[in-house]
């Protein structure tokens, strides 16, 4: 890896050191602490972080505004695993240099690493916004968005970094499959595109194949599924997708030995095992379907299709009882999945508006969503934001933000806005551990920050205030009402001291 180019880094983990281009601050310390800066760049290039990061602090310790240092001690920290002193460290380094854009799409990087996706969003968000050029950083921010369902908006990155950087495989490969649900000739065209520059990449025939079957070219389709399994042949999801084409063809046997083979790499793939009851099925082996469907619902109990094809293999063999039973299995998850598809239809509509102000009607179409899903919680979210928006009782609000935690106790979201219900009922004490627990899940949250800081300076807590308000600076350096309260918290520490 070359340490020390001007670059792109990664936010799956390649890290790029680079030397920015600023003057050194006119102190007679900054040479040294350029010095040291430079040595820790060495050090890290030859693998000894820990003795970088110490040159990187003691760089610090001479010029405390030396933001190339903090950046360089932030990218050792997370090449060390140790993100969260990352993410503090790339926030002064942001502080003190706004304009860092690697800053700003490392510190993404570090959110992901975190589960802090939304804190990732937004600054990738930001982070093209600043730099459109920035091909790597559009194909993490589509990557980003898919994450979010945003799939119309996580084209448009993934197409512009693919104009950006045409020859790149990875952002053609992305592109495909992004459309494939959208648009199947310009999927295919994209997926080519890859395999011509990476013909050697099992992922990029395996994806060109899928986009093919989708498109109803099945022989080249069984091509790819055949250059990808040739390139690798434990690739479980390319062999299961050639039996799924090859059955489509009417090619049963055929179809049966591929799902076989497959079972024996993915031992726990239950489409494989559904599939092959499948085959079987249209083989007449009757008990051979069983076999494999019993294998399929036992691997997954939700997969809806799986319950009602292995009713079809009982009824086949004479076992009507287990075949009613297994079709009622179908039934009462079929209608689980229409009930949580009609609470995010409902979520959407409350949403709708809560936006133009209508806190009656959102309200009541939340509580219809919890009703139809009460393990759905989203809705059960979604309705405390509304309730404590509304200016509704905080004791409701307070027990509907906790049943999310009984469904999803790393909500960092649900924590927040408990923390806001607490202390509109100055609850502040218990509003602050909220806060704290938001912040420490999603670091990168800006109103987490914000509403963590306000409680800390409240409670009189300076250094976790400071700390709070000098990240809601590296993200907006020009907030007063930030630079007011980190200045409090700061001559508060001073006075303590």
């Amino acid at each position: 890896m070359d340490w020390t180019s001007p670059g792109c880094a990664s936010l799956l983990g390649a890290l790029v050191w680079f030397s920015m281009a600023a003057a050194p601050p006119p102190q007679a310390s900054a040479e040294e602490a350029a010095r040291l800066d430079r040595r820790g760049v060495e050090l890290a290039q030859a693998g000894d972080l820990e003795a970088a990061i110490e040159r990187f602090q003691a760089a610090l310790r001479l010029e405390p505004d030396f933001a190339e240092a903090d950046y360089h001690l932030a990218l050792a920290q997370e090449r060390r695993g140790r993100t969260d002193d990352a993410i503090i460290s790339y926030e002064e380094a942001l502080r003190r240099r706004p304009d860092l854009t690697q800053a700003r799409y490392q510190l993404a990087g570090c959110c992901a690493k975190r589960g802090d996706f939304e804190g990732e969003l937004r600054l990738l968000a930001d982070v093209v916004a600043r730099q459109p050029e920035f091909a790597e950083a559009r194909y993490n921010y589509g990557l980003a968005l898919q994450k979010r369902d945003r799939s119309t908006q996580a084209v448009e990155q993934f197409t512009a970094a693919a104009r950006l950087s045409p020859r790149n495989p990875k952002f053609l490969m992305a592109l495909g499959i992004a459309l494939a649900d959208r648009d199947s000739k310009q999927a295919v065209e994209a997926l080519q595109r890859a395999v011509r520059l990476d013909a050697a990449n099992p992922e990029a025939h395996y994806n060109l194949a899928r986009a093919l079957a989708s498109a109803g070219a099945a022989e080249d389709a069984v091509q790819e599924f055949n250059a990808a399994l040739s390139l690798r042949p434990d690739h479980s999801s390319a062999r299961r997708g050639l039996a799924v084409t090859l059955m489509h063809q009417g090619k049963v046997d055929a179809a049966a030995g591929e799902l076989r083979r497959t079972l024996k790499i993915a031992p726990k793939d239950a489409e494989a095992a559904n599939n092959l009851g499948m085959v079987e099925l249209r083989r007449k082996d009757t008990a051979a379907a069983i076999q494999a469907l019993e294998r399929a619902v036992e691997l997954n109990p939700q997969l809806i299709k799986a319950h009602f094809n292995l009713a079809q293999a009982y009824q086949r063999a004479g076992r009507a009882a287990d075949a009613r039973r297994e079709s009622d299995r179908g039934d009462s998850l079929t209608a689980d999945q229409r009930s949580r598809g009609r609470a995010m239809v409902l979520v959407e509509a409350a949403e709708r508006a809560s936006q133009s102000g209508d806190w009656a009607t959102s309200i009541a179409r939340l509580r219809e969503a919890v009703a139809a899903d009460p393990g759905f919680p989203t809705a059960h979210l979604r309705l405390g934001c509304a309730l404590r928006q509304s200016g509704a009782d905080p004791g409701e609000t307070m027990a509907v933000l906790r049943q999310v935690f009984r469904l999803d106790p790393e909500c960092a979201e649900a924590h927040y806005e408990l923390g806001l219900t607490l202390e509109r009922a100055r609850r502040d004490a218990a509003a602050l551990d909220e806060f704290r627990i938001a912040a420490d899940m999603a670091p990168c949250r800006l109103e987490f920050m914000q509403a963590l800081g306000r409680a800390a300076l409240k409670a009189g807590q300076w250094t976790v205030a400071a700390s709070q308000f000098r990240g809601v600076l590296a993200l907006h350096p020009q907030d007063p009402d930030a630079r007011q309260a980190l200045d409090r918290a700061m001559a508060q520490q001073e006075r303590t001291r």
